[in-house]
Order: C-alpha cells, then sequence, then structure tokens
C-alpha cells in the first residue's frame, strides 16, 4: 500500500514541476513575443511585424500537428493490420488475457 501512495506523490510531483515548467515556458514564450515585435516595429511596419510573429506560431502549430498525427499513423502501419481482428471490446480483450495467463501460468507448475 505505501509504495502505491509512493508512486502517486512522485506522479503528482512531477506533474506539478511539468506544469509549472509549462507556465514558465508560456510567460517566456509571451516576452519573447513582445521582443520580437518591438524589434520588427522598429525595423519595419507593425503589419510587417504581425505577419511574421503570426506565420511563425501558425507554423509551429502546424509542425506540432503532423508529428502528433505522424506518431498515430506509424502504429497501425507497424503491422499492416489493426492489433484486435477479432472483434472483442478492450474489457473482453482483458479478460481473455487474463485467462491465457491464467492457463499459462498452471501449465509452468505442472511441468517438472
Amino acid at each position: 500500500m505505501f509504495s502505491v501512495e509512493r508512486k502517486i506523490a512522485e506522479t503528482a510531483q512531477k506533474a506539478a514541476l511539468f506544469s509549472a515548467s509549462a507556465v514558465l515556458a508560456m510567460v517566456g514564450g509571451g516576452f519573447l513575443t513582445a521582443a520580437a515585435w518591438m524589434l520588427m516595429t522598429e525595423l519595419q511596419s507593425p503589419l510587417f511585424a504581425a505577419t511574421v510573429i503570426g506565420l511563425v506560431y501558425f507554423g509551429l502549430a502546424l509542425i506540432g500537428m503532423g508529428l502528433a498525427s505522424k506518431s498515430r499513423r506509424s502504429l497501425h502501419r507497424a503491422n499492416g493490420q489493426h492489433p484486435n481482428t477479432n472483434d472483442l471490446s478492450p474489457m473482453q480483450l482483458v479478460a481473455v488475457s487474463f485467462i491465457q495467463g491464467l492457463e499459462q501460468g498452471a501449465r509452468a507448475k505442472r511441468a517438472p
């Protein structure tokens, strides 16, 4: 029981650290955006600055969406077919796997 509590505490600590880091990254991104805006308005017009900054954010969003969708597609293409080919629900697959594990354990105990 204590190991479960320790794992929960470690996971909560990691989640809090990740969340704090994400907030700091967003604040830093805001300041960098403001600095880029100030620099580009000094060099060009505000319209140019807004266009460049908008294109940078839009490009980063497209790259992120592309990476996110690529990982899902590669899982299904790895073996050429969907892993659940016998139309069982996820809970039925868990039950079947559990029963198969029990059978394997019983066979292992019987074998000398």
